[in-house]
């Protein structure tokens, strides 16, 4: 997913800097693994750690069809993480019957230590689709509660 990614940016964002996801590690979790996490939350196992605690600075998280581009800010600032989220999607199919080909759909966001997200802009959006705040707010809190439980878990 990650080359059809990094495919769709050259394509499509020419000046978009590539090198932002491929220098960073990559990790993907499969279900069984997401469940774990999840598991280990519910029964006390795992605790919530502060999100500056994490060690990984530039990371990509990918889970199911989402990537998540994540990197500690280092402005001194009371964000923790910037973060770009890709959407693989079926929306570049609905501009034309010929057109099968699947595409991205970004949100940025940042949040600070203690995982609260604001939404930032971006520039990387799709042709004739209006952005709706309300959903895409909706989207991060539901890729939060997964994040949060494995920056948590590869914390020391």
């Amino acid at each position: 997913m990650l080359k059809r990614l990094v495919e769709f940016l050259q394509n499509n964002y020419p000046d978009a800097n590539i090198n932002e996801h491929l220098d960073a590690k990559y990790i993907q979790l499969n279900n069984p693994q997401l469940k774990q996490i999840a598991n280990a939350l519910q029964s006390g196992e795992l605790s919530i750690k502060s999100a500056s605690n994490c060690s990984a600075s530039h990371f990509i998280f990918h889970f199911g069809s989402t990537l998540v581009l994540l990197q500690k800010d280092t402005t001194n600032s009371d964000i923790a993480y910037q973060a770009e989220l890709a959407w693989e999607t079926d929306f570049l199919s609905v501009r034309s019957v010929r057109d099968k080909a699947k595409g991205f759909y970004f949100i940025n966001f940042e949040f600070d230590d203690d995982y609260n997200t604001t939404l930032q802009e971006t520039k990387k959006t799709i042709k004739d689709h209006v952005s709706n705040t309300a959903k895409n707010q909706e989207i991060i809190d539901k890729i939060m509660p997964i994040l949060k439980g494995f920056m948590s878990a590869i914390t020391d």
